[in-house]
């Protein structure tokens, strides 16, 4: 086949030769002249070729980007606007949790009822009294701490042992879901454990300047200290 072509090229060159009374230097000029635009034309087709690629790239790396912030969006969204609706509950803080962690500092004025509510919630931190038949030996008793102290406070009039119970108790009483940061005293978090959504449940206090949450443990079976965002926060619930 590459034989065939040149053949065929060159028979076109030696028509052109005699076609033109075999001026061989006006064919040689215009061969040179075709020869020299294809070579200067190479590299602007190159850096078109470039520039068209670069912006295909730029495209698609920007769509890329809006798609992952969106669906990060809407992860987000989807996690805080989570609907509570699987009874019972499961302590997943253990003995790794850290005690003492606090997030990260943040302004907010509580209410007395709310300063009473960190007080109840304290004086229940080592507290062996969590520990009876009903709520599995103090495996599954955040939801009767929480509402001790919220009782002791004068937040709600009975203990509950689930942890929508509470929350339905609570938001009958004009409690709402807002958002965080700022923390405030007081407040009620729910957190989304291997169960599902809402199904541990604490109190956030003051602690120095940040704010930390105490909860049941099921490992220690009593009510600890531990960092807020140990896990995944459900919702935020205060008096408004």
């Amino acid at each position: 086949m590459r034989k065939f072509k040149r053949f065929s090229v060159l028979m076109l060159i030696v028509s052109s030769l005699f076609m033109t009374g075999c001026d061989a230097s006006k064919i040689l000029e215009v061969i040179g002249n075709v020869a020299k635009g294809i070579q200067e034309a190479i590299p602007k087709v190159k850096e078109v070729i470039d520039t068209v690629a670069g912006a295909v790239n730029t495209v698609t790396d920007t769509t890329t980007a809006n798609n992952n912030n969106n669906n990060a969006e809407q992860a987000n969204n989807n996690n805080a606007n989570v609907a509570i609706n699987t009874a019972g509950d499961e302590e997943d803080l253990g003995g790794n949790a850290p005690n003492n962690a606090a997030s990260p500092a943040t302004s907010g004025t509580a209410t007395a009822q709310q300063a009473a509510i960190g007080r109840a919630i304290r004086g229940l931190v080592g507290s062996t009294s969590f520990r009876g038949r009903e709520v599995d030996g103090g495996n599954l008793a955040c939801a009767q701490v929480v509402s001790t102290a919220l009782r002791n406070a004068g937040a709600l009039d009975r203990v509950s042992l689930n942890c929508d119970t509470v929350v339905s108790d609570l938001r009958a009483r004009g409690w709402q879901r807002v958002s965080v940061p700022p923390y405030q005293e007081g407040d009620v978090v729910t957190w989304t454990t291997s169960r599902g959504p809402g199904r541990h449940i604490g109190i956030i206090v003051q602690d120095g300047s940040s704010y930390a949450a105490i909860s049941n443990s099921s490992s220690q079976r009593t009510p600890r200290k531990h960092a807020i965002n140990y896990l995944p926060i459900t919702q935020v619930l205060r008096k408004v």
